[in-house]
């Protein structure tokens, strides 16, 4: 049973976040879905005075109450949603509990203790920036989550199109490897692999001369061909593993323009692609470590980031 935990507010991009979960269940067989809430931050003042004043104890178990109250309402609404487009009600589960160690800390830990498959966040973005549900709530989970996959979404997802940007790293294998058993056994998914074609600057920032640099990119160039080549076949290995096959996967390269980055969310704009499937890291532990999930979260507000530890 695939586990999903969804962390949840009050919010339209929560909303989007529990939408694209419900309806990713077309894809996948046996998941169990979690949504997890927080509840607002008591005041320290009043949880000090109810140490030794019955009044103030009073009113803090009363607000505990309206808390406890107000989130399980709130994870009900969801949960009818989710029923409401074919999902068991046995398979969702709700779960509330209080602000503890911060809203990221409680849910990173949560995710962690369950043993969750992926954790589903909402998003917003602003201005070319991601501005996430809860302020910087999921940015800190992106940055601080380092065993949970995290499924970032934007806007009003619907899975249909997977992009899987590669750079024949053991972290890009992750991400198939994710990917594979999440969507295991769905013969009719239908997978786009993206290579972006490096160059000697994403290896070494020492300025050569240009006789030289043209070896040593030729050098790159064919040593990025053979570790690719390589990649692809123990990938395509492991999605006929899961049931997915070969017939079903399309294979590109590409240049890079300014950015590793840059390819990728082209290819999602131009490919209409809603879902992106990235290791967190890539070969030279530089591709995907935050330069390049961070300009893909910045420059893609449209579809659903899933970013693989």
């Amino acid at each position: 049973m695939k586990k999903i935990m969804i962390a949840v507010d009050d919010s339209l991009h929560s909303k989007n976040a529990v939408r694209y979960a419900a309806r990713i269940s077309v894809w996948v067989k046996n998941m169990s879905y979690v949504l997890f809430h927080v509840q607002p931050m008591l005041s320290q003042y009043l949880e000090g005075e109810a140490r030794t004043d019955s009044k103030s104890r009073n009113q803090l178990n009363q607000l505990k109450a309206k808390n406890i109250e107000a989130s399980l309402r709130l994870l009900e609404q969801y949960k009818s949603q989710m029923v409401q487009t074919g999902i068991e009600e046995s398979e969702i589960q709700i779960v509330t509990q209080p602000r503890s160690l911060g809203i990221a800390k409680d849910i990173i830990e949560y995710a962690l203790k369950g043993k969750y498959d992926a954790l589903v966040l909402g998003r917003r973005g602003v201005s070319g920036l991601i501005e996430y549900y809860m302020g910087s709530v999921s940015s800190n989970i992106v940055q601080n989550s380092k065993d949970t996959p995290i499924w970032v979404v934007g806007s009003n997802v619907t899975p249909a199109k997977i992009l899987v940007p590669i750079d024949g790293s053991e972290y890009s294998l992750r991400a198939i490897d994710h990917l594979a058993y999440i969507v295991s056994d769905h013969s009719d998914i239908s997978l786009t692999f993206l290579h972006v074609q490096p160059e000697l600057k994403d290896f070494c920032r020492i300025d050569f001369e240009t006789k030289e640099a043209d070896a040593f990119e030729d050098l790159i160039i064919k040593g990025n061909q053979n570790c690719i080549d390589n990649f692809y076949a123990l990938a395509l290995k492991k999605l006929k593993e899961f049931g997915i096959k070969e017939d079903r996967i399309e294979i590109k390269t590409v240049t890079r323009l300014l950015s590793i980055g840059s390819p990728i969310v082209d290819e999602v704009k131009t490919g209409n692609f809603d879902t992106v499937v990235m290791g967190r890291s890539g070969i030279n532990k530089s591709f995907f470590t935050g330069s390049v999930t961070n300009y893909v979260l910045n420059n893609i507000s449209n579809a659903a980031i899933w970013i693989i530890p």
